[in-house]
């Protein structure tokens, strides 16, 4: 039976639902900037797990939402001059071609934030009918103190809710830790009409929102990262239990753990962020997969370079094993391993140990075992999401390098002097703000079989590959 680590118990659980269809819903995420490698792993683990519902025979309705209005939001549209829909559309389809490429599952909804205004107005005044929530000149927010499980979640005291991120400061609440339900928008800011005056939604009344909106009801599994447990995941549970008391708003929380530079959390305000959708160019979205299935999703993991060709080197051996093998569940023993680690709270590097000390005895099998069980890696492997297309070598001549870099005004004498002189065109588009036409020029170089890498320290810089 699946068992799973449930946030609010602190306990590994049985995994026994309601009934057969699943309920899950992912924090998904807040579109300010691009998505770094920490978005891609939340996003591939939780995607292990619902590829894992549904072999398990769980009919899954998944949702992973977007939000599209925040604090943040407003704050990177002004500095780049445009608005929060620009910003927000640019960025909501970065992350969705990173998740296609990372072959994750399309979800079944895929709210917006503004999209869901009507249904937070009606959540808001919910709550403020039932005395969880005051009106004041700044906006409308929750009180905190008359939920009396407040805290249950992230375990947390009261005295330690004002360390949390995103937590509001405005003079006129009643408490300093009740939390922003609905934001009065100062001038030249996004805005829509509400009982209590233009303004926008709080951070965590939207997720409530778009809940019980598209469900009418609880949830099975609400999963996100752990650093949303507070005050995010915390803020939601208490308005939507208020809101609709007779239900029980999530049976279980799943949080994944965050990515480590060097035992360092990956962070904006460390200036340590890795851009998501450079690395799958760089090493594939098979690649990027596999380096998040070598770690147990809830524990904190290393991130180098070193570990991502690692990962590579590893997956293209597994690729070697069953290069020409049709995917069929014909070894029922590996299957039994398969199940019995993922059962164990999702634990994919335990899995991964018996994948190669099999793989190390393979020249012991007869012919058939060893077919038998290349058959079942293969299909194991495309059960967690993992493709196995192949695709041929991109070759190009010294006249075609000529004819591409003469696009950009570059005279071509060699492959080291015209990346030179494209890599610093390119860099100009960059320091000017002018994104898209910085990864529209990465994406051409792809093309033809060149990649761009951040050289962190040392500066961009190309490979071929």
């Amino acid at each position: 039976m699946l068992k799973l680590h449930n946030s609010y118990s602190n306990n590994v659980e049985e995994f026994r639902p309601d009934s057969n269809s699943v309920k899950v819903y992912l924090c998904g995420p807040t579109v300010q900037s691009s998505p770094h490698i920490g978005h891609g792993r939340s996003a591939v683990v939780f995607d292990f797990l619902i590829r894992y519902l549904k072999f398990s025979n769980y009919q899954v309705t998944f949702v992973r939402n977007i939000t599209d209005i925040e604090d943040k939001i407003i704050q990177r549209s002004e500095e780049e001059g445009i608005t929060t829909e620009e910003l927000a559309d640019r960025v909501t389809k970065e992350f969705q071609k990173s998740y296609a490429d990372l072959n994750c599952l399309l979800p079944n909804h895929e709210p917006k934030a503004t999209d869901t205004i009507d249904h937070i107005i009606y959540l808001i005044e919910l709550l403020i009918d039932k005395g969880y929530a005051y009106s004041t000149k700044s906006g409308v927010y929750f009180e905190v103190g008359k939920f009396e499980n407040y805290l249950n979640l992230s375990g947390r005291k009261r005295d330690e809710v004002m360390s949390g991120t995103r937590v509001d400061v405005e003079s006129d609440k009643k408490n300093n830790e009740d939390f922003a339900l609905w934001k009065i928008s100062k001038e030249n800011e996004p805005s829509w009409n509400s009982p209590w005056g233009l303004g926008r939604p709080g951070w965590h009344i939207e997720c409530s929102a778009m809940i019980n909106k598209i469900f009418n009801s609880g949830i099975d599994i609400h999963c996100g990262g752990n650093d949303l447990i507070f005050p995010h995941h915390e803020n939601e549970l208490a308005q939507s239990e208020t809101a609709f008391e007779n239900q029980q708003f999530a049976k279980y929380w799943l949080h994944n753990g965050m990515i480590n530079l060097a035992g360092q959390k990956m962070s904006k305000s460390e200036g340590n962020i890795k851009l998501l959708n450079e690395y799958i160019d760089l090493y594939s979205g098979n690649v990027i997969r596999f380096f998040f299935l070598r770690a147990q999703y809830r524990k904190p993991q290393e991130f180098t370079e070193a570990l991502l060709k690692e990962s590579e080197t590893t997956f293209n051996r597994i690729l070697e094993i069953v290069k020409g093998v049709e995917s069929n569940p014909t070894d029922q023993d590996f299957i039994d391993i398969f199940e019995n680690s993922m059962n164990d709270d999702l634990n994919t590097p335990k899995f991964l140990g018996e994948v190669f000390e099999k793989i190390n005895k393979i020249n012991d099998l007869n012919d058939q075992k060893e077919q038998e069980f290349k058959e079942t890696l293969k299909y194991i492997f495309e059960i967690l999401g993992f493709t196995f297309d192949v695709k041929e070598k991109i070759q190009i001549s010294n006249e075609d390098l000529k004819n591409f870099f003469s696009k950009f005004q570059i005279t071509f004498t060699s492959i080291e002097q015209a990346m030179k002189e494209y890599l610093s065109k390119r860099e100009e588009y960059r320091k000017n703000k002018n994104f898209d036409q910085a990864d529209l020029m990465r994406d051409q170089l792809k093309e033809i079989g060149l990649l761009i890498k951040d050289g962190e320290n040392t500066g961009w810089y190309w490979e071929n590959r």
